[in-house]
Parts: structure tokens; sequence; C-alpha cells
């Protein structure tokens, strides 16, 4: 147990025992620091009851400020036309992906995204670019912001370009980006763009806001989290349910 841990528990502990004890008021502090010591060896289910009870509360914290963000941030979230879009870009069935294109669990996200795409003609998968995985991640996401803003109709295909690699890097964006149909020169121009970083920003920062700190991560509408991959027939299950 780490005293990153136990730091937050003392306070409670205290005054747990405090309360408990009809003499705290004679106590000094070694004799009441050896009762709290000689507590804890008799009765160490106090320690992991605390423990427990704290992370029910953080997660319930966590769990309230992730639906508050959700609400407040919703309109960056779902109906932002400067984001790019895997599937039907006029689906019913909506879906935000935050993804980085060197997260390898990203790229298991990707497959199972394309397989439920396949069989969903109204899935709409609202793609949150963002480099958190380094230099070369930051630049591939750039390129992509790029390409949903100057070449919508061909964001997809770069996306599945970038996501093809196992390792996406600098050097060599500008081939992936000509392979994929697009004017690379130009893309870079609009990619090293004051507005495409603001962009790539705005997306960390929604990402921050809603307490995420990993790729792959979906968000839908209905406040439904899934951090982290999941296979298709997982998703297509969730999607089963949501609209039945």
């Amino acid at each position: 147990m780490t005293p990153r841990v136990l730091k937050p528990l003392i306070p409670m502990l205290a005054l747990s025992l405090l309360a408990a004890t009809p003499v705290q008021a004679e106590m000094s502090r070694d004799e009441f620091q050896k009762l709290v010591r000689e507590t804890l060896l008799e009765q160490p289910e106090i320690l992991r009851e605390a423990i427990i009870k704290l992370e029910e509360k953080d997660k319930m914290a966590q769990q309230q400020e992730f639906a508050k963000q959700l609400k407040q941030q919703s309109a960056q979230l779902f109906a932002n036309r400067t984001d790019g879009i895997m599937g039907n870009p006029k689906g019913k069935i909506e879906m935000v992906y935050f993804t980085d294109y060197n997260c390898p669990y990203c790229r298991r996200m990707n497959q199972s995204l394309n397989e439920v795409i396949a069989d969903e003609p109204e899935l709409k998968v609202i793609v949150k670019d963002i480099g958190i995985l380094g230099p070369d991640s930051v630049q591939a996401a750039r390129l992509a912001l790029a390409a949903a803003q100057e070449a919508p109709r061909q964001y997809e295909e770069l996306h599945q370009a970038l996501m093809s690699q196992q390792r996406v890097q600098t050097a060599a964006l500008a081939t992936i980006a000509d392979k994929a149909g697009l004017d690379a020169k130009a893309l870079q121009k609009t990619a090293d763009s004051k507005e495409i970083a603001d962009k790539l920003s705005q997306n960390l920062s929604l990402f921050r806001s809603l307490g995420l700190n990993g790729t792959p991560a979906l968000v839908f509408p209905d406040g439904t989290l899934i951090p982290g991959a999941i296979d298709a027939a997982g998703l297509k299950e969730m999607l089963k349910d949501k609209q039945s």
C-alpha cells in the first residue's frame, strides 16, 4: 500500500478514533499515535474499509464531473464540423472517438470500428485526433486535422493509411498523404497553421476535461464511455442495446 494512498486516509482514521475515544482531550500526541497504531493492528479491516470508501467517493466524483463536462461540451464533441468522420457523415448513431496514430490499442479499436461500420450504415464516428505519444503523434494528428478541414471526403482514407502503419513517423507523412490521394505539400502547409494547432489543442482540452488519460476512448451522447479498446462483437452488442 503506497504512501500516496494512505496519506488522505490519515485524517479520516484519526477523526474516527477521536470520536470513539472518550479521553482524547487528555491524550498526548505520542499516546494518540500509539492508539492509532494499536487499533489498526488489531482491526486492519478499518483501513480496508476506509480505502474502499475513498475509492467509491473518488469514482462518484469522477462520474459527476464527466456528466457535467459532457453536457457543457456537447456541441464541441458532437456538432463540430471541423472533425474528421468515419462511416456515414449523416448517420443517426453517433459516437466520438479519441485516438492517437501511434497507439497500438487504437489500431485494434480502429479494426473493430471498421467491422462495425461495414454492418451498420447509420454509424457516424466523430474522430478527435490527439497527439499524446510524442512529436510524431502530434504531427500525424495535425496532418489528419488538416485533411478533415481541406478534404473531408478523403479524411477517412488518410486516417486508415495512418492507422495501417506499425509506427507513424514524421518523415513518412508526405508519402502517406500522397498515397492517400492528397496533395501532401498543400496539406502540410495547412497542418503547420495556427488554426490546426488551435484545433489540436481544443481536442486535447476536451479529452482532459472529460477526465480521460489514455487512448482509445469512445464517448456516446447518452454518457456511455468506453475507455480502451473493445472488440467488434462487444461494440455491436452495445449499439444493439442502444437501438432497442
